[in-house]
């Protein structure tokens, strides 16, 4: 059931979907204009005028609404929304009369206030934008009878609403000045740039996405709509990753429906939201601006997440991601794959994304126009150079979603489409145009374009998991091939009047192409964008911080006489289109394999090329890497090579040489730039041969903790706990993604031996000397991460002791009490408990341990029994919660006990 807006009128109930049903007769505008009775106008005919005093009638407005069962739904964004006005059925007026009614705004158009437009159809509205003039009232002739009068009501571009129904929608009777006799209140709902996002919004959305972990999944073989999601990504890309007998196209990626296919999946999420807040919609993050010194909202605590940034990017590793206590994606952790961490990453680094203005060509026509580079380019940079940069489950594309960033992440991809939409009109799906989309056909066997863009991918080919279609015994033909099972059925209706889709449906891409109803109102699914009209002839708000490339940049960049910081200073400006052509990308491999090129000019080389071919630059890294020297160009062979999982072709690979044990070096004066690399490239593959080599490198630090280390302890221990391999059940995609077996590992992995490793760790004295850099309270906090899963009596003690040592870090500490959650009820609960009776103890630890009893609940969801929620309950009943990062967490975590609840 959704949450209650304030501005909820008398005689209406809204349901989990938003839809409003009437449960009373009398008018829900309510008290407002329940005594103004309407005046009829003449009727057709001799029909006489009726004295206004015996009209006891008033007007409804029921946007998509239903005229059998008086249900409305009060949301609308840019595009028209079918809307029924009627004098409400058995009102005592003379039959044949009828009523004069204008409908008008509430209010003048304001920021942060929603303001909507009137016509009588979609057509007329149409008109009416693309000749700037689109009116915000209308006169209306209703018949008294009840007969509805349709119209359209639409957002009037660019006032959106912050609140949900702050739009105000008055019937007056005569004139737009006369007696009020109905309304109806309403939201211009569109998504927003997270930056623009108030603390109320944001954490709207953020409660909204929480909810989803308690919410029942639409198959019951998940316990949540959440682990659905994520694990129906999944699913359908990672059939490129099984052997070739039984593996299957990337139903997701590398092919033509990328931006569609993920169109349709932001809006089964998107759907899931709104059941929990029908006022949230997706946030998308506008990759290629950075607002601040701590980079983009969504690397914030009080939003998806902060880390700390690497001081040298050569030794990079990963972290816990912080949340402040009361957010309600505190301590996130996903079943088999446990907790969120992503890369020390400096997350003002963005100069490597592509900006909107490189794909909108000014004169509106050439390649940027045609749909086959447009989405090829955007899956090649921001989509797949984004993904390895944010790491750690990001880096991985199959189970990217883990991550709640993964929505504002790629909400933004689909803002591109639609912005590239709206620059060139596209937004027709009928197949006769191949800039539309291409391929513009169904997939049949033979046809050349199956080679890159195999089944599901052409204009009319239904799309997995929505049509159901699966091979549990593959076919021949590899680009024919579905994934082997179901997730889920049938697209859901939206059972809103209006919206996209009507029935249970099995979506093409070509359904998902016109997805505000410009050409085709029947595949309106009720998105809009902050910044984007409806339609193109419309006039676009400027984005943000954007920068357009440039025609002369290639040329310049190439230019072999002009200085080296010119040419850097070029690549950023470079046009996309003609860094495509074939002799362009033939002419960047040159500069980027030409030892006798600058270094930076190498680097700027292969990150041009990862803008637009990303399987070209992934072959071009490895042949540069083994005279990858300078820092600079070392960084962008590793950033491209981390995208090779995301190339839309099989990679050209150098031949793998023997695997061989790491050397022990006899003096270790220096960290190991190639341990660093080699951790971050094998982590989010969960690659167990790197976590042998790790727990090789942990040993020799406890055997001799003064000598120097090649990596950190507490970096080492962090890229352990970056992998699934010590869950309780780890996640299927592990032995998915990595084909190696552990026995061909040079550095053999044990996990027994690791597990005793992580012990050792805990066990040693904080006091122990040991080289300058050593951080034993991060490399204790994290060692307690990778043992979260092991309950046994010694286990479980040393994990308390770090919870209880008044001489640890509060980050270290907290770290043991979120070890706990997951080992043991009762001694966490304890833990807990202590820490709020322990008046020595910081109260950042003790808000952090309350969050933690939110996460706990949040991790079990519906299944968490009532005894057990009762127990929580009485606990959190016990807390003295003073200060005010406390009560936040405690307002949280009695809140999850809500949902739990059910």
């Amino acid at each position: 059931m959704a949450s209650k807006s304030p501005r909820r009128l008398a005689g209406d109930e809204r349901m989990g979907d938003g839809m409003r049903r009437p449960v009373t007769a009398r008018a829900w505008w309510g008290g407002l204009c329940a005594a103004v009775a309407l005046g009829v106008g003449l009727a057709a005919g001799a029909a006489a005028q009726a004295p206004a005093a015996a009209a006891g009638a008033q007007v409804e407005i029921l946007v998509h609404g239903d005229a059998q069962t008086g249900t409305h739904f009060d949301y609308v964004t840019w595009a028209p929304s079918p809307t029924l006005v009627r004098v409400r059925p058995g009102s005592a007026l003379p039959p044949g009369a009828t009523v004069t009614v204008v409908l008008t705004n509430g209010a003048a158009p304001a920021e942060g206030k929603g303001h909507v437009n009137f016509a009588l159809t979609a057509d007329d509205y149409r008109k009416a934008v693309e000749g700037g003039g689109a009116k915000d009232q209308i006169t209306l002739t209703l018949k008294a009878d009840g007969t509805p009068q349709p119209i359209v009501v639409a957002g009037d571009f660019p006032h959106f609403s912050r609140d949900d129904k702050d739009t105000a929608i008055v019937a007056h009777q005569g004139s737009a000045t006369g007696p009020v006799v109905g309304g109806a209140q309403v939201m211009v709902r569109v998504r927003r740039n997270e930056e623009t996002l108030s603390a109320e919004e944001r954490s709207r959305f953020l409660w909204a996405l929480a909810a989803l972990r308690f919410q029942k999944s639409p198959d019951p073989r998940w316990r949540d709509t959440y682990t659905f999601l994520v694990d129906m990504h999944d699913i359908g890309a990672r059939g490129f990753a099984e052997p070739a007998d039984i593996g299957y196209p990337d139903q997701e990626h590398k092919a033509a429906a990328f931006v569609a296919w993920h169109r349709a999946f932001l809006l089964e999420l998107e759907r899931a939201l709104q059941k929990v807040d029908p006022s949230v919609t997706l946030p998308y993050w506008p990759m290629y601006y950075s607002p601040g010194k701590d980079g983009a909202t969504v690397f914030h605590a009080d939003f998806t997440g902060a880390n700390t940034v690497a001081g040298d990017p050569d030794f990079m590793a990963t972290e816990l991601i912080r949340f402040d206590a009361g957010n309600p994606l505190y301590g996130w952790n996903m079943p088999g794959r446990g907790p969120l961490m992503r890369w020390r990453q400096d997350r003002n680094n963005i100069k490597l994304f592509n900006t909107p203005g490189m794909l909108l060509d000014t004169s509106k026509a050439g390649l940027k126009s045609n749909y086959s580079f447009m989405a090829g380019s955007v899956e090649a940079n921001p989509h797949n150079i984004g993904h390895g940069w944010s790491g750690v489950w990001m880096s991985n594309c199959m189970i990217s979603p883990s991550d709640p960033m993964f929505w504002p992440f790629h909400t933004y991809f689909d803002w591109l489409w639609a912005a590239w939409q709206q620059h060139y009109d596209r937004f027709r799906s009928d197949g006769a145009d191949p800039a539309q989309y291409w391929p513009n056909d169904a997939y049949a066997d033979g046809k050349p374009s199956n080679k890159t863009n195999p089944l599901g991918h052409h204009l009319r080919d239904t799309m997995w998991p929505w049509n159901e279609e699966i091979q549990p015994k593959p076919v021949e033909t590899f680009s024919a091939r579905r994934p082997p099972q179901t997730v889920g059925g049938p697209f859901a209706p939206s059972g809103v009047p209006g919206l996209w889709p009507q029935a249970p449906a099995r979506p093409t891409p070509g359904e998902l192409i016109d997805y505000a109803g410009y050409v085709t109102p029947d595949t309106d699914a009720g998105v809009g964008y902050d910044n984007l009209p409806w339609s193109p002839r419309q006039q676009s708000l400027p984005f943000q911080g954007d920068a357009p490339s440039t025609a002369t940049a290639l040329a310049a960049f190439l230019a072999k006489d002009r200085p080296a910081a010119d040419r850097v200073e070029q690549a950023a400006q470079v046009d996309l289109a003609a860094a495509s052509d074939t002799g362009a990308k033939s002419a960047l491999q040159g500069v980027a394999l030409a030892t006798a090129e600058d270094p930076e000019v190498r680097a700027a080389a292969l990150d041009i090329l990862a803008r637009v071919d990303t399987a070209t630059a992934v072959e071009t890294a490895y042949k540069v890497e083994g005279d990858a020297k300078h820092p600079t160009l070392a960084h962008a062979v590793e950033r491209v090579r981390a995208m090779e999982m995301f190339a839309n072709r099989p990679v050209d690979m150098p031949a793998e040489a023997a695997p061989q044990p790491m050397p022990v070096p006899k003096t270790m004066s220096v960290l190991d730039k190639g341990l660093y690399t080699a951790a971050r490239n094998g982590v989010p593959e969960n690659d167990p041969c790197v976590v042998g080599g790790l727990t090789v490198e942990l040993q020799r630090f406890l055997a001799k903790p003064t000598d120097a280390v090649r990596i950190f302890p507490q970096d080492a221990a962090a890229f352990v706990a970056s992998t699934n391999l010590f869950e309780a059940v780890p996640a299927a995609n592990s032995r998915h993604v990595h084909g190696r077996a552990i026995a061909s590992c040079a550095t053999p992995f044990n996990r027994a031996v690791t597990l005793d490793t992580m012990r050792r760790l805990l066990k040693a004295s904080a006091t122990t000397p040991t080289s300058v850099g050593v951080d034993w309270w991060k490399t204790k906090a994290l060692a307690a991460t990778v043992l979260s899963h092991n309950g046994d009596a010694a286990t479980i003690s040393l994990v308390k002791g770090l919870a209880a040592d008044a001489k640890a870090t509060v980050e270290s500490r907290a770290a043991a009490v979120n070890s706990l959650r997951h080992m043991n009820e009762a001694a966490f609960e304890g833990v807990v408990g202590g820490l709020d009776r322990d008046r020595t103890a910081p109260a950042e630890l003790k808000a952090q341990a309350i969050a933690a009893v939110g996460a706990y609940v949040q991790d079990h969801g519906r299944d968490l029994p009532p005894d057990q929620r009762a127990r929580l309950a009485h606990l959190l009943d016990t807390l003295s919660a003073a200060s005010p990062a406390e009560q936040a967490a405690l307002k949280t975590a009695r809140r999850m006990l809500t949902l739990a609840a059910g």
